[in-house]
């Protein structure tokens, strides 16, 4: 049911975590209940985009986490990670990221329960794609973002300032 998604992490685990994707390719083997659309409500998909501008990383502040993230969100019915991080960013930047990108990094992300939207608590398998900025005018941003250079980025996402080019 979830080939392609693991066919995806298999790629990755040459460079990272064996046993971080081993897990997350256990649960994704595992899993009998569709993951996108939020029809599973123990298990979904994410997708996260790291996008540069110069040296800083875009990052948002989560609506309900009130924390820094990176733009991300929940994987739709039909749609790949790699478009949902791209509808992300745009989303709630309002900038614009190039069509294509790269994976660099899977993770199992632990989410409290949401008493706004009253969402248990659940996992996420997000996946991190490494995106280009496109330069134009950007539209409308969902949220508040944060251009950080990696002494300003919270600690989980320093990792990802390697991939700056």
């Amino acid at each position: 049911m979830n080939e392609d998604l693991i066919a995806e992490i298999q790629a990755l685990s040459a460079i990272g975590s064996e046993e971080k994707f081993s897990e997350i390719i256990r649960l994704l083997k595992n899993s009998t209940l569709e993951l996108r659309g939020k029809k599973n409500p123990d298990l979904q998909l994410s997708a996260s985009a790291l996008v540069f501008k110069k040296h800083k990383l875009f990052f948002i502040e989560h609506p309900y986490q009130k924390e820094l993230l990176l733009p991300a969100g929940h994987v739709e019915l039909g749609e790949k990670p790699l478009e949902t991080a791209i509808r992300e960013f745009h989303e709630e930047t309002g900038f614009s990221a190039s069509e294509s990108g790269k994976l660099v990094d899977v993770n199992l992300i632990n989410i409290p329960y949401n008493k706004i939207k009253n969402e248990k608590e659940h996992q996420h398998i997000d996946f991190r794609f490494l995106l280009e900025l496109k330069e134009k005018e950007a539209d409308l941003a969902e949220l508040p973002f944060f251009l950080l250079d990696r002494t300003e980025a919270p600690d989980e996402f320093k990792k990802y300032y390697q991939y700056k080019r």
